[in-house]
């Protein structure tokens, strides 16, 4: 009794160093005195100990550690922990499914299984739990669409292991202590598998929290432990790395064979893959860098996987992604809304990435990626809201929406590249320039060339496009439309300068000309050449058709003795007839595979 004579309350702190071997084999003896020291009573509290942990590869290095005390939190950089989830998208049971495996709740053999994290479950203590206890390992409901858990004991009771908690599962699922402890050692473990489902997205940060717990009576919780993993984003690739294989198409009737012809020898000079879709496969649509984005995700001690972002455009090369690309260890993802309206801007044609900068002090060691937007209007054309929400969601290469709703078709790669070049920051941005074009017709006409003809033998919509040096100059029309341009071309400039962290060095203007395309935005007047593709210092160029002066073209001369010297090969791909009329260029009809970063995602630091 206290000394008002109300009671006293006493709360007691009880440690205990190793788990029990039995039921109640551990007693605490509580002794109470009066004032005197003379005992008014005995107690005995008996307890029995378990040890009960969850457990993940919190620093990374392909082992579940015992109890790591950074399981349940996240740090980015290079002194950062936690434990890391891929998407499981790709297809190890290809010709049964034709589909990702986050589509399923099973595993898809071995090599699905290379795919998932591991997760374990630890106990030791009696061999069964009190009657009234129970394990109980759950996730939010939201959660249980954003990864699947398989229970890997599982294994050799059945021979489809299906997900204990996931889109079909459901978001909580009870764990046999009993199957554990059945060796009679005094300890347990159970292994588990964890995939991701989904990735960062715009209601969605990519982190997920597990929890384990240990309930009495199914409901009051005794004891929970909590696990942490990130999934891994969706990561694209720059000019500037290493390319693995390229892509482009064959149309009917070899219409495009020029084009293939020039293209497969830029590629064989680059010593890389080439992959021709067929007219079958392609079924008329030849444009390979507006259906689709080549990237990879990657977890810690494996080997990345590329995985292909299919764009909403869903033209005829709809079915090569999901058909084609997908399969053992090459995932897939794709975006759209099919309540907003498909338009240009969501081919990925305008969807591009930086090699890796340094602004105002941060450093973005994957690059940042450029998409292009209706800005700096207030109206326009804008890329599909859910493809851009997934683009900033994955963090690691924060975006940058540039201005493209002037030129017609609408993408930020008809107006520039970046290509790899030695010194300086490693790579030059390249940029369309009218202005540098002018400069360099009237340097021609000054020397005494303005009755050359450039695009000599080509036509334009049925007519000859020959036009001479002195008559491009003298076209008010053409270069009013063009000067335009140029306008539109220097905001993108300085918002590359300011967000890239580039200055007037790291640029190389192209001679470029533009015209309106009867009234609905600008295109480019002749074969525009920043649409390249980069391979390695292999650069595949559209074939100006300029003026031929002492037997060579007077704009490729201009172009080779601008890129050159920074250690790059020019070849000049003609693709006048079979994409430049159609408004496209050798960039948009092909695509590349590159190799990852060397650099690790999860190395960054925000």
């Amino acid at each position: 009794m206290g000394s008002n004579g109300g009671v006293t309350k006493m709360v007691a702190y009880i440690s205990v160093a190793t788990p029990s071997s039995k039921i109640d084999d551990k007693e605490v003896n509580f002794l109470f005195v009066d004032k005197s020291g003379d005992t008014i009573g005995v107690a005995t509290l008996r307890m029995t100990a378990f040890y009960v942990s969850l457990d993940v590869d919190c620093d990374r290095d392909g082992v579940v550690e015992k109890n790591n005390p950074n399981k349940a939190s996240w740090k980015w950089g290079p002194d950062g922990h936690g434990a890391i989830l891929l998407v499981n998208n790709d297809c190890d049971d290809y010709l049964l499914e034709m589909d990702p495996e986050h589509k399923n709740s099973k595993i898809d053999g071995p090599f699905d299984l290379e795919d998932m994290s591991r997760m374990s479950v630890r106990v030791r203590g009696p061999d069964t739990l009190p009657e009234d206890c129970k394990l109980r390992m759950w996730v939010r409901p939201d959660d249980k669409e954003r990864l699947g858990i398989f229970n890997l004991s599982d294994i050799q009771s059945t021979t489809v292991m299906i997900h204990i908690i996931g889109p079909k599962a459901g978001h909580l699922a009870q764990i046999s202590y009993d199957l554990m402890m059945a060796g009679g050692t005094g300890e347990g473990e159970t292994l588990f598998a964890v995939e991701g489902l989904k990735y960062p997205d715009r209601d969605f940060n990519g982190t997920l929290r597990i929890h384990l717990s240990l309930l009495k009576n199914a409901a009051v919780p005794v004891f929970e432990d909590t696990v942490m993993f990130r999934l891994a984003p969706w990561i694209m690739t720059p000019n500037t790395l290493e390319p693995v294989e390229a892509f482009t198409c064959q149309m009917k009737k070899k219409e495009n064979i020029d084009f293939v012809n020039d293209f497969t020898k830029v590629v064989e000079a680059a010593g890389i893959k080439l992959n021709i879709v067929l007219p079958y496969e392609n079924r008329g649509d030849r444009w390979m860098q507006d259906e689709i984005e080549l990237g990879y995700s990657e977890l810690p001690g494996k080997k990345p996987m590329p995985v292909v972002l299919d764009s909403p455009r869903d033209r005829g090369l709809q079915k090569f992604p999901k058909g084609k690309l997908l399969g053992p260890d090459f995932g897939y993802v794709t975006r759209y809304d099919q309540n907003e309206y498909v338009n240009s801007l969501d081919s990925f044609g305008n969807l591009e990435v930086s090699p890796p900068v340094k602004v105002d002090g941060r450093t973005y060691p994957m690059g940042r990626i450029l998409l292009g937007s209706a800005f700096p209007t207030y109206y326009g054309r804008r890329m599909m809201r859910v493809v851009r929400d997934f683009l900033y969601a994955q963090q690691v290469q924060p975006p940058v929406e540039l201005f493209s709703d002037w030129l017609a078709v609408g993408h930020i790669d008809e107006f520039m590249s970046f290509v790899p070049a030695a010194g300086g920051k490693g790579f030059r941005l390249l940029l369309a320039s009218p202005a540098a074009c002018y400069n360099l017709l009237r340097k021609l006409k000054d020397q005494g060339h303005g009755d050359v003809l450039c695009f000599e033998g080509r036509t334009r919509h049925g007519e000859s496009a020959e036009k001479s040096i002195s008559d491009l100059l003298d076209d008010a029309d053409l270069k009013a439309e063009s000067m335009q341009c140029q306008n539109d071309i220097d905001w993108n400039r300085d918002v590359m300068k300011r967000e890239l962290g580039l200055d007037e060095g790291d640029i190389i203007d192209l001679p470029q000309l533009f015209q309106l395309e009867e009234g609905s935005g600008a295109g480019a007047y002749f074969p525009d050449m920043v649409n390249m593709i980069v391979l390695g210092k292999h650069l595949g160029i559209p074939k100006p058709f300029g003026p031929m002066i002492d037997g060579e073209c007077a704009i490729e001369t201009n172009v080779r003795s601008l890129l050159e010297p920074l250690g790059l090969t020019c070849n000049f791909v003609n693709d006048w007839d079979s994409y430049h009329l159609l408004m496209g260029e050798v960039h948009c009809g092909s695509n590349t595979r590159r190799k990852p970063f060397d650099f690790k995602w999860w190395n960054m630091s925000f």
